[in-house]
């Protein structure tokens, strides 16, 4: 089957982020401090205020779902909502579309900001970029440090509240931007548990005299295994006069390949012509991509595809990700309809088709695609049997009554 590449620039309704390039000083100034806010676009999402005890104060969520079913879905959440959150909710939908299906489709939590600089930075410190303490009593981080408390509040309440209220399933992802991506990485070594992947895009190491990449090459060296998944990037950062941005994720990078963590799944991508703040746009897109570059089937041959092939690969597919997953029945229904229209792989067609009975035994739509497909192949009586398993399924339906008793009639002498 075809698979549509994805094309930034085609998505609608991309929520729309401006650019700034200025003196390096202005940039990485800029990318401390709290980011703009876009409106969230109604047909996203919901808007939920959650009250938190721990952090002492309303937090607002951007929660999107795809449409009401018995399904039940991953979850990622993204740090800096008001930025980032339309882009992953788009990159979602598309990705998880019937014709694409490169992922599986998520619940999407994006948590927006009442003090940035408080929560996404790991350790108090009142030095900014270039190391200058602001003594002032003025300064933009003099709350900084709440990493901690920060956590607390994602394990105790907002997850418990996510997964009570959504239908959620046991794998979830943590995305963050530059002091969000800070935060994601020290999330995955001092609490890897919250989260089973991780997206960290340009993490600004630079914090606190490198605080964090010091804490990891510490920490690393004390965790034997960590069957996590992570993806980190930068991007043209290191092209000013003062490469040290660059610098330091490279030595993260470096850090993580001597270590050779049993069980950690990681990859390093840099971005030369993205700016820190275009970065995110392309490195969630590819952590995402990264994250599930093992959900789609190889590519083979329509003449080939089989139910055996197909149900090995979801074995390991729940093996990798830690559940049961079962072939999705939309999707291979549809691709065996494409296969039935032919001869050469009618029979093809036919097998996928049982293969969705047999994993989805209650639902009549898949017992009416195997009773058509049957018809076509000329099989009346396996065609009956597999309407009146779908007629007991939905007795209401007069679809399955009327093709039911036309092939009742063609068996007449």
């Amino acid at each position: 089957m075809k698979r549509l590449l994805l094309k930034v620039n085609s998505l609608k309704n991309l929520a729309r982020f401006k650019f700034i390039s200025i003196f390096v000083i202005l940039l990485f100034s800029f990318k401390t401090k709290a980011q703009k806010s876009e409106p969230v676009k109604a047909n996203l999402g919901e808007i939920v205020t959650l009250h938190s005890n721990i952090l002492n104060e309303d937090r607002k969520l951007l929660i999107y779902a795809p449409e009401k079913s018995e399904k039940r879905y991953q979850v990622i959440y993204v740090l800096d909502a008001d930025n980032h959150f339309n882009q992953m909710v788009e990159y979602s939908k598309y990705l998880s579309r019937q014709d694409v299906y490169a992922i599986p489709p998520l619940i999407v939590v994006g948590i927006t900001n009442t003090d940035r600089n408080r929560d996404l930075t790991p350790s108090h410190s009142i030095l900014d970029y270039f190391g200058k303490a602001d003594t002032s009593g003025k300064s933009p981080y003099k709350n900084s440090g709440g990493n901690e408390q920060f956590f607390q509040f994602i394990q105790k309440e907002l997850q418990p509240y996510v997964n009570s209220n959504y239908k959620t399933l046991p794998y979830s992802i943590f995305a963050g931007h530059s002091f969000g991506a800070l935060t994601v990485i020290n999330c995955l070594i001092n609490h890897p548990d919250l989260f089973n992947a991780y997206i960290a895009a340009s993490p600004s190491f630079w914090w606190d005299q490198k605080f964090l990449l010091k804490l990891a090459d510490k920490k690393l060296k004390t965790i034997p295994v960590l069957p996590k998944t992570l993806f980190f990037s930068d991007g043209n950062e290191g092209a000013s006069s003062d490469p040290q941005f660059h610098t330091d994720v490279l030595k993260f990078d470096s850090l993580l390949k001597k270590q050779n963590i049993k069980g950690l799944d990681f990859k390093y991508k840099g971005y030369p012509n993205e700016s820190h703040m275009t970065v995110p746009i392309i490195s969630y897109y590819d952590g995402l991509r990264f994250v599930y570059r093992q959900w789609e089937l190889p590519p083979i041959n329509d003449q080939k595809i089989n139910s055996e092939i197909i149900m090995d690969h979801y074995k390991t597919l729940s093996q990798k990700f830690g559940y049961p997953i079962i072939p999705d029945e939309s999707y291979f229904n549809g691709w065996a309809q494409w296969l039935i229209k032919y001869p050469a792989t009618l029979k093809n067609g036919i097998d996928l088709l049982k293969m969705n009975t047999a994993n989805y035994p209650s639902s009549p739509r898949a017992f009416m695609a195997l009773g058509a497909a049957y018809t076509k192949n000329g099989e009346k009586q396996k065609a009956i049997t597999a309407y009146k398993k779908a007629g007991a399924l939905d007795p209401a339906s007069d679809e399955i009554k009327l093709r039911l008793k036309e092939l009742q009639n063609n068996l007449q002498p």
